[in-house]
């Protein structure tokens, strides 16, 4: 009898642990019910409510919110339905006010990473950031769609960012940034860009020091995604990004100042291709250029190896900047349809690359865009 008593008291006490394991399902929208759903009214409510490292589902629907995440967590879009699109939108509750300060430059971010404890991701997937109605000016703020702030990690994908423009141009789709002493590893991956300002940009990545943030940009679509649509001053890759209409004068398609490869990028008719600075990034490579002003811009002495690259229908393929020396390989490119080839240069004759079509091989003066 005692033995019986035992294994019954050993199946209540392992069902009492079992239990709230059935009730780790956190939604918001409405959209899932039942005793396996915890339900929150806004996303919101939710982050602050669900224990560190829950998945929040968030159902297909517009939420005029704006959310501080300060735990790790994941915030996921499901669908419903015949719907598969959850949209955070500008918060209507007063005017467009900062939510954080970096640098001394206020931003409204409209989901805001900081201050995560414990330390852990915070992940981002299938989720759209519209940030149409912003009505504050430059002066005021810059609008910023999805901010991670100092000491934060996580990955960010499948994302939509659109709309990130204000008043006076002003707006970021994503921006990465440290400006702690500890080493921080964010993912922006597979994303879709549009419709940022002119004074802003798609994808920005910054750090100071410069050396504790690693940020990974790969397999995004940028689409007039204001002025430098991609900007990494960081550690990290750029790979696999396709970047369109870009098309602010002066602005790169891709800025890399920062340790990294910058490999299989395709660019097509932006204002300015790829920016590279000194012995940043760590390799050019496989990358495709087309209808860009210029194709690859180096703007100071660069030590960075360039090889490999498609570039065609150009002004200029590569600009060195200022009369910028190159102690890196160029080699294996392939210019096509170009009014120079090599331009600002004053070096030896450069050869190892297949050049078609070019007006001018070489020069020495700056008549790039």
């Amino acid at each position: 009898m005692s033995r019986y008593l035992g294994w019954l008291f050993l199946a209540v006490v392992m069902l009492a642990l079992s239990a709230p394991l059935q009730a780790l399902n956190y939604e918001v929208g409405g959209c899932k019910a039942g005793s396996g759903y915890v339900n929150f009214p806004t996303i919101s409510a939710a982050v602050a409510g669900v224990p560190a490292g829950a998945t929040i589902q968030i159902c297909p629907g517009v939420y005029p919110e704006q959310v501080t995440i300060t735990q790790p967590l994941t915030l996921k879009g499901i669908a419903s339905g015949n719907a598969n699109r959850a949209v955070i939108t500008i918060n209507p509750n007063g005017a467009v006010v900062p939510n954080v300060t970096i640098g001394g430059q206020p931003y409204y971010a409209q989901v805001l990473v900081q201050n995560v404890s414990p330390a852990g991701a915070v992940n981002i997937t299938g989720i759209t950031v519209d940030g149409a109605g912003a009505n504050a000016g430059c002066s005021t703020l810059i609008l910023a769609g999805i901010l991670y702030d100092s000491s934060t990690t996580g990955t960010v994908n499948e994302v939509t960012a659109r709309n990130q423009v204000n008043n006076d141009g002003c707006g970021l789709g994503i921006l990465l940034y440290n400006g702690s002493s500890t080493n921080e590893t964010i993912t922006v991956e597979n994303s879709s860009f549009h419709g940022q300002g002119a004074a802003g940009g798609g994808i920005w990545a910054n750090a100071a020091p410069s050396s504790t943030l690693t940020a990974t940009v790969s397999g995004n679509f940028l689409s007039n995604a204001g002025g430098n649509a991609i900007l990494a001053s960081t550690n990290g890759g750029i790979s696999g990004n396709v970047v369109t209409s870009s098309t602010q004068p002066g602005a790169c398609a891709i800025c890399a100042f920062g340790p990294g490869v910058v490999s299989g990028n395709t660019l097509a008719d932006d204002a300015e291709g790829l920016a590279i600075d000194g012995s940043y990034p760590t390799s050019v490579e496989l990358n495709k250029l087309s209808n860009v002003g210029t194709a690859i811009l180096n703007f100071s002495d660069v030590t960075t190896p360039i090889k490999s690259n498609t570039i065609k229908n150009t002004a200029c393929a590569i600009d060195f900047y200022g009369g910028a020396s190159s102690s890196g390989p160029i080699s294996g490119n392939t210019f096509n349809d170009s009014q120079y080839g090599f331009a600002e240069w004053s070096g030896p004759t450069i050869t190892g690359n297949s050049l078609y079509n070019i007006d001018t091989i070489q020069t020495t003066s700056s008549p790039c865009p």
